[in-house]
């Protein structure tokens, strides 16, 4: 009945064809004794040569031809039903990178080979896409080398259709694939003004040949290609031929252009980039970069990657140098590119941006103004309690938003969360995992834990496998609620625990209920307020994880209270205003993208803007322009990236930038005079366990260079090292910390304590070194770990760093120095490590110029192509130090080998 169906429907393809196209076939004799299942390659010039070859083969064929069908096709809604008809096999775009696309395509291989060995005939066009220009292009495509490999019983036949290139339905008119939608309905429309019957006639010649297997080199996958293009082009170059749509109107003569080639800027990509890029491709090929190859314009598919390799090739990078980009790209120029961030990643740098109308609000006042008299505050001493009596005292006020899920207002928040709460509370465990970006459903899922009565611990993936697989060791995490993209693009499992993709967990909610809930946000909001989980606020309300810049990540427990009296204290530091908006794209693995960006806009009350990738820089900029935030939170290297992608206005709304993690350059506070004239970078200083704010610049009085003085509810005490004593004013001393927002202690944490007893109280040791002026403000002098003792003296890592960080400022493409060193049994080994050529006559030079002497000095300078760093963004020296190390042993070989 099938097979009698799908006939009758090819028939009525061929007749409505005729309308249109006068096609004639040779070589079908051949195709009459065929025994067995075949395998059709034609070339591809246009849209309508699928339906012209199957229509006329399909009464010559013995076992029906299955087509293989590229996703954009196959899913246009008025063709779907046909494709179901005639049992297409719909092939992954590989256009938009991911590792599932990756696994999809390979099963569609199996799939095929599968099907054959079943005695199934399969059409599939060995270019897998539209003919570009007047030749057929195959390429390093796999799919067709690797079928015919690996089926030996297969009977190849090759199709060349000649005629149609220059078609409406082809690539000749504009040089890129025509809109099929649009093409349906402009021919339909031509069809009715020849009255279907009169219309001028284009010819068409399909030439049909069974090939012999030996004819075909199977061995290598570029001959096999070559092969085939040498027989679709055996006449080519094809000229474009026009044919009149109406007799009497329309135009008379085509005009076609060639397909457009995609500008690549590269001459500001780095050198050592591009070294490196091309190094992996080369590993990818198995072989050198020949010169003429390792130009911009070079195409990956002329090089022997196909798309799949393409695709693997882009995401390795991606992983490897941290930027994103949702393009496969073509080009070798393409990979520099993207693995300089210069690829634009989400939507938001791509499309015009629509900003909702319910986002928009009064012109932000001038820094230090607050005209309305109106300033955010905290509702309640819990983070569950604080997010409901916010949403409820102003339902239709904005509250996050991003590119993707537009922008939600309160009521809307509050209902997902509750509808999300509802699924989490079903989860047996007390804590859960949750692993997403900076974005509207991270902020969902983050109170929704809390609603649940959950307490979530926020996965920091770019520990990797490992380093999660600690996390969750340390929790007691057997669930990890994230969304399947961003799995499918990381590439990455969690050893001991399951994913639940919000993708599930969204399919679950019904309208009904939904509604439901909504009426209730009318009716009865104070019912919200009844029905959450009881909390304390000493309980914990979230775990995080330590960056393991020095050590294996600590699982760090922050409480209720430790949270919103840090947010309680940052409002007090921000003094905003309820016109004010905050631009939020750090991920909530990361103190401060939790406390800033998720819990201090929402349990405050000030709008929020969110962006999933924080390496984008002009995707942000754009969204800087279009959505107009008064408020940045972010650290110095991302600033720096955002204000460098900067070209025209679009930081102008920009009043208060606040920054931590590391140093503010000079030349990041002088991009930002120029392009953020209004701003004022407000430099911190802050640390996970402390929720994390623990001393901030004042509006009122800033002073450049320093990290300020601490906020309202942290008591600070400077004292030596070793003995505890209290410093001198104006000495140099370590940081000892306690108050509300404090931590206490962490969890499953067998080491030394963190905490001192100074005075009868106990202080949270930072291990960091600082000095304070007279007015209270701190200077930050380095880290207590990361000083060195050697003749006595304690020698300062980050002071012998700062001149050569001065002379070699960090820029978009990460640091270019570290010091790093390690006591020794012979007294010590401090090394330099440079992305910069500096010999260590001139690093000592530089140290002189600064002023350090003796004991200040390196032991040695190593050249390396990146200096490490963490996905906060923060030097590796961990991973310096183990080279160090390596040093050490390497010189100690070398002397136990030296003859004597």
């Amino acid at each position: 009945m099938r097979v009698a169906l799908e006939k009758s429907f090819w028939f009525v393809v061929r007749m409505i064809l005729r309308l249109r196209y006068r096609v004639r076939v040779d070589g079908l004799e051949q195709l009459r004794a065929l025994e067995g299942p075949v395998l059709v390659l034609p070339n591809h010039p246009c849209y309508i040569d699928p339906p012209t070859v199957l229509s006329h083969l399909y009464r010559t064929v013995k076992v029906p031809l299955r087509p293989l069908v590229y996703s954009g096709t196959y899913r246009v809604p008025f063709l779907l039903p046909l494709m179901k008809l005639v049992r297409a096999f719909e092939v992954p775009d590989l256009s938009a990178q991911s590792q599932s696309a990756v696994v999809q395509a390979q099963q569609l291989i199996d799939t095929v080979v599968e099907g054959i060995d079943q005695g199934n005939s399969f059409i599939i066009y060995p270019s897998g896409r539209l003919q570009r220009t007047n030749r057929e292009k195959i390429g390093s495509n796999r799919l067709v080398h690797e079928v015919v490999s690996r089926c030996p019983s297969v009977t190849v036949v090759l199709v060349r259709t000649r005629g149609l290139w220059g078609s409406l339905w082809g690539c000749a008119r504009t040089g890129q694939p025509p809109d099929l939608t649009y093409n349906v309905f402009e021919a339909l429309g031509w069809l009715l003004a020849g009255l279907f019957f009169f219309l001028p006639r284009r010819n068409v010649h399909l030439h049909v040949e069974a090939i012999s297997r030996e004819d075909l080199p199977t061995d290598s996958r570029e001959a096999f290609n070559r092969k085939l293009e040498e027989w679709f082009n055996a006449d080519a170059p094809e000229l474009p031929i026009f044919v009149r749509y109406n007799y009497l109107f329309g135009p008379v003569k085509g005009v076609y252009q060639p397909p457009a080639m995609t500008d690549i800027e590269t001459t500001t990509i780095d050198e050592k980039i591009i070294g490196q890029v091309n190094e992996l491709v080369a590993s990818f090929l198995k072989r050198d970069l020949i010169d003429n190859e390792q130009v911009a314009g070079t195409r990956l598919e002329d090089l022997g990657l196909d798309s799949l390799d393409r695709m693997e090739l882009a995401l390795r990078i991606e992983q490897q140098f941290g930027f994103q980009s949702d393009d496969v790209v073509e080009t070798l120029g393409g990979l520099w590119s993207l693995a300089d961030g210069k690829l634009a990643a989400g939507s938001a740098a791509k499309e015009t941006l629509a900003v909702p109308k319910n986002w928009a609000s009064s012109v932000t006042p001038m820094v230090g103004q607050n005209d309305s008299g109106k300033s955010p505050w905290l509702l309640d001493e819990t983070v569950a309690a604080a997010f409901v009596q916010r949403m409820i005292e102003s339902p239709e006020a904005a509250a996050t938003g991003d590119p993707m899920s537009g922008v939600l207002s309160r009521r809307r928040l509050l209902v997902a969360a509750t509808l999300m709460a509802r699924r989490f509370e079903k989860i047996p465990h007390q804590h859960v995992g949750v692993m997403l970006p900076a974005s509207v459903a991270a902020d969902i899922v983050f109170y929704a834990m809390h609603l649940a009565g959950k307490t979530p611990v926020m996965m920091n993936w770019t520990t990797g496998p490992s380093g999660l697989a600690h996390g969750i060791e340390m929790t007691a995490v057997r669930q990890v609620v994230t969304s399947s993209r961003l799995v499918d693009r990381l590439g990455i499992t969690i050893e001991g625990a399951d994913y639940i993709f919000l993708e599930d967990v969204k399919k679950s909610i019904k309208k009904t209920e939904a509604m439901g809930l909504m009426a209730r946000t009318y009716l009865r909001p104070s019912s919200f307020l009844r029905n959450m989980p009881k909390q304390n606020e000493r309980d914990p309300a979230v775990f995080l994880f330590t960056s393991g810049s020095e050590s294996a990540p600590k699982t760090v427990p922050l409480t209720h209270l430790n949270l919103l009296t840090n947010i309680h204290d940052s409002l007090a530091v921000l003094q905003p205003d309820e016109s004010d908006s905050l631009l939020g794209f750090l991920p909530p693995f990361h103190s401060f993208g939790l406390t800033g960006n998720v819990l201090l806009p929402q349990l405050s009350g000030i709008r929020s803007i969110r962006y999933a990738d924080p390496t984008d820089a002009p995707g942000l900029v754009r969204l800087i322009g279009a959505y107009k935030p008064s408020m940045l939170f972010t650290t110095p290297t991302f600033l720096g990236y955002i204000l460098a992608n900067c070209s025209g206005d679009e930081m102008q709304s920009l009043r208060k930038i606040i920054t931590g993690a590391e140093a503010c350059p000079e030349t990041t506070h002088e991009l930002c005079a120029d392009k953020a004239p209004e701003a004022i970078i407000l430099e911190g200083y802050g640390i996970t366990e402390c929720s994390p704010v623990v001393a901030a610049n004042r509006i009122e009085k800033n002073k450049h260079g320093s990290i300020g003085k601490p906020v309202e509810h942290v008591e600070a005490k400077i004292v030596h090292h070793e003995t505890l004593e209290q410093v001198q004013d104006g000495e140099t001393g370590m940081l000892l910390v306690r108050g509300d927002s404090i931590f206490d202690g962490y969890h499953s944490y067998e080491g030394p304590s963190p905490f001192v007893e100074v005075e009868d109280q106990q202080w949270y040791r930072t291990g960091d070194l600082v000095s304070a002026d007279e007015d209270g403000y701190l200077q930050f002098r380095g880290r207590l770990k990361r000083f060195l003792k050697a003749g006595g003296e304690m020698i300062s890592l980050p002071a012998l760093e700062k001149p050569f960080q001065k002379k070699f400022p960090a820029d978009e493409n990460g640091p270019h120095v570290a010091v790093e060193g390690i006591e020794t049994a012979a007294g010590r080994m401090i090394v330099l490590f440079t992305t910069v050529d500096i010999s260590m006559r001139e690093a000592s030079e530089v140290l002189l110029e600064a002023g350090l002497r003796g004991v200040m000095r390196l032991d040695a300078v190593e050249r390396i192509e990146t200096i490490p760093v963490l996905g906060t963004g923060k030097t590796d020296y961990k991973s310096l130090r183990l080279q160090v190390e390596a040093l050490v042993e390497k010189g100690m070989e070398r002397q136990s080998t030296k003859p004597v």
